[in-house]
């Protein structure tokens, strides 16, 4: 099961839609308690794909152009002002099949990630993660673009799945450093390798670089992001209590403000606005 369309049908649209799903019930244990912030995290991305449909989009077929609108991340965009499309992308979705696939899969892979390293650090890691997951793919569109041919800063990519990508990458770095939640157990009785973990991302990373239309710049960005952020969040398990953990966030910040920082320094930057200016002047179904 997965939704990607053919670029000659969609030239200005990424899908983002995380494959394999089949292998997420092998990942996730079920934790005993249930995983509230899973459950505002699908209920935020649900309530944003309602919203649209209460203004009129599509539930099937947003336009490339809605998507824009709504907070998509184009690259030209991005890199000349709009930085705050890094982070709307990730709530965005084409269409209720998009939706209901990257939901399907944060749903089972988020409880296991707020199970081994808990609320606050699930959430940091999905956070941070799909940030530079769209840091991945804006600088991937940069180095696509050529001045005779600029798609690649003008493809919008949206979706879950680079946050979800990192949640798989956090849950690798535990296969290397012992998580908070198994931190003080001897290593003979920590979980060992799991199999099906390292399927689903190699599946999911292969399937992106054979299929048109999926972000994988997007996803490989979240998986390294998130084997990364796993390590900051894991490493030094004695080191406990408030100050403990706010370094942990301010470093996992300060991560995301590099990259940020690095996009937002790329040269040529008085070419990119004119860019869009000659963009932003065209009329709507020219673009």
């Amino acid at each position: 099961m997965k939704e990607w369309r053919d670029a000659s049908t969609r030239p200005l649209t990424h899908t983002d839609t995380l494959h394999a799903l089949t292998t997420a019930p092998i990942l996730v244990p079920r934790p005993s308690r249930y995983p509230v912030a899973t459950g505002v995290l699908v209920a935020i991305n649900v309530a944003v794909w309602l919203l649209q449909l209460a203004n009129g989009v599509s539930p099937l077929d947003p336009t490339s152009q809605t998507l824009i609108a709504w907070g998509g991340d184009l690259p030209l965009y991005t890199l000349t002002g709009d930085t705050w499309r890094l982070l709307t992308a990730m709530f965005l979705h084409i269409g209720i099949v998009h939706l209901g696939l990257n939901m399907y899969v944060l749903a089972f892979t988020a409880p296991q990630v707020e199970y081994e390293f808990g609320t606050g650090r699930m959430l940091a890691i999905y956070l941070a993660g799909g940030l530079l997951a769209s840091c991945a793919s804006v600088f991937w569109g940069v180095m696509r673009a050529t001045p005779h041919d600029p798609g690649g800063l003008l493809t919008v990519g949206v979706g879950a799945s680079g946050a979800v990508m990192a949640l798989f990458g956090a849950l690798l770095a535990g296969l290397v450093l012992p998580t908070p939640r198994f931190a003080h157990l001897p290593r003979s009785q920590q979980p060992g390798i799991n199999k099906g973990l390292i399927q689903a991302v190699a599946i999911n990373v292969g399937m992106g670089f054979l299929i048109k239309g999926v972000d994988n710049a997007a996803h490989v960005g979240g998986l390294i992001g998130g084997v990364v952020l796993g390590i900051v969040m894991a490493v030094a398990p004695a080191a406990a209590g408030a100050r403990a953990t706010l370094a942990r966030y301010v470093a996992s910040a300060a991560l995301v403000a590099v990259c940020v920082g690095g996009l937002l320094h790329i040269p040529h930057r008085d070419e990119l606005l004119q860019l869009r200016s000659e963009l932003d002047a065209l009329p709507p179904s020219d673009r």
